[in-house]
């Protein structure tokens, strides 16, 4: 017994606590290397294998199409009928490198839609958030702040121009010209009875002729007051911030409802990527969209250093990390009486650049799909049961796992106008050349 206990004190010191020269310099070993209390997120030598002998041939996996609107169909073997592949998009890139977007009609049947709704309704809807932003604040307070301080901050300096607010140069402002000097400097969209309720918020009704407000009065504004209202809105208003929704969070591995467990296996046979892939995947988040409900473009993984550690593989909690996405399947669940449709904002487009849309400095804020929903290259309606999948990164041509981020993949929901959207999204991680070594913090197994 005491043999025994060493030697388990021995092997746990040489994994988990040892450097990760003790095993050589190939740095081949089957769990996370840790240097004193410190994770060993990567390879030194990216060519060097991470994985031990059995994983060796591991490489990720993806569909290509044919051209847009081809067909193709899928068998998944779970007694459904062959899934039906529709390619929607294409845009090369590099020769042969390819964005890919597959609709799906059918993929889950009525019941199965209804039963994830009254999972994730039992398990508790929250606010959605984007990354570590929050929606809290109070108006109050932050227009109390401005009461104190005139000074408009650098940056926004040029709202104290009268010339700016008076666009038809007619010398008086009116609520047509605010609404256009929200939506040109501030990516704001109001209509006109937020117009009123801001002027009556702010009290400037004193300084309104007819509707209007002069140069004379103007110069009388706290023209901070304004701009801290209008970014308030912009930020934490549902209307009008990035994102407006609720979310839930369920769990897919050997514990899940097994609706959700069938679904899985759906998941590998269509993707066709290895089972650890899969089973270390984010847990299904499933969303609910109310009027208003939409959330502007943006990407699924994150650009960052290749050497940063992916999220879901962060078992430190390092404050750095990036999102990992490999693969998006999102899920519609019923159908919308009006808008909620999902706006990938340059599929397929030979004209427009990721660098364009990401110029701060451009015309138009295109990931606004608010405004520009119906602007975008390819605009998918819901249809209760019908899904879609698309691919966030590239693959590495040296490694075969995960590469660069694909910025073709910009992709929002729109505006939800009548009745309410439900969605599900999977989202299948994978590591990339230089954190093979590394299991996902979401794979606890499915057997």
């Amino acid at each position: 017994m005491r043999f025994v206990w060493i030697f388990r004190v021995f092997f746990i010191s040489v994994f988990l606590n040892g450097t990760c020269g003790d095993r050589g310099n190939l740095k081949k070993f089957w769990k996370p290397c840790f240097v004193g209390d410190q994770i060993e997120n990567t390879c030194t030598d990216p060519s060097n294998s991470c994985h031990g002998k059995s994983d060796k041939q591991f490489k990720l996996v993806r569909l290509e199409g044919v051209k847009t609107g081809h067909v193709q169909w899928l068998e998944v073997d779970d007694g459904r009928k062959p899934v039906k592949l529709i390619t929607r998009a294409m845009t090369p890139l590099v020769l042969v490198v390819i964005s890919l977007y597959v609709e799906i009609p059918d993929f889950l049947s009525e019941e199965e839609c209804d039963h994830i709704i009254t999972l994730a309704k039992e398990s508790g809807l929250q606010t959605s958030t984007s990354g570590y932003f929050t929606y809290d604040g109070d108006l109050d307070e932050e227009l109390a702040l401005a009461d104190s301080d005139w000074t408009l901050a650098p940056e926004q300096a040029f709202a104290g121009n009268y010339s700016l607010w008076d666009a038809n140069g007619d010398g008086s402002i009116d609520a047509q010209e605010v609404k256009a000097f929200a939506g040109k400097h501030k990516q704001l969209y109001l209509d006109d009875e937020e117009v009123q309720e801001m002027v009556k918020h702010l009290q400037i009704n004193d300084e309104l002729r007819d509707g209007r407000i002069k140069e004379q009065f103007f110069n009388k504004l706290n023209i901070n007051k304004i701009m801290r209202y209008m970014n308030f809105l912009k930020d934490k208003s549902p209307r009008h911030r990035f994102r407006f929704s609720q979310q839930a969070w369920l769990r897919q591995d050997k514990t899940a409802d097994p609706v959700l467990r069938r679904l899985h296996e759906r998941v590998i046979r269509l993707t066709k990527l290895p089972r650890r892939i899969v089973q270390g995947g984010e847990p299904m988040q499933v969303l609910r969209y109310e009027k208003f409900g939409h959330y502007h473009g943006h990407l699924d993984s994150t650009i960052k250093d290749p050497t940063v550690p992916c999220c879901h593989q962060n078992h430190l909690r390092a404050p750095d990390c990036r999102v990992c996405r490999f693969i998006t399947i999102l899920y519609y669940l019923n159908n919308v009486e009006e808008g909620g449709e999902t706006a990938f904002l340059i599929a397929d487009n030979t004209t427009t650049t990721p660098d364009e849309i990401e110029n701060s400095k451009a015309a138009t804020n295109e990931f606004n799909l608010s405004i520009n929903c119906h602007s975008a290259n390819l605009v998918l309606p819901p249809m209760k049961g019908t899904a879609i999948m698309w691919y966030n990164n590239f693959i590495d041509p040296d490694s075969g796992l995960l590469g660069a981020v694909d910025r073709s993949t910009y992709h929002g929901g729109c505006d939800v106008i009548k009745g309410e959207k439900w969605i599900a999204n999977n989202w299948l991680t994978a590591p990339t050349k230089y954190s093979k070594h590394i299991k996902s913090m979401f794979d606890t197994g499915f057997d």
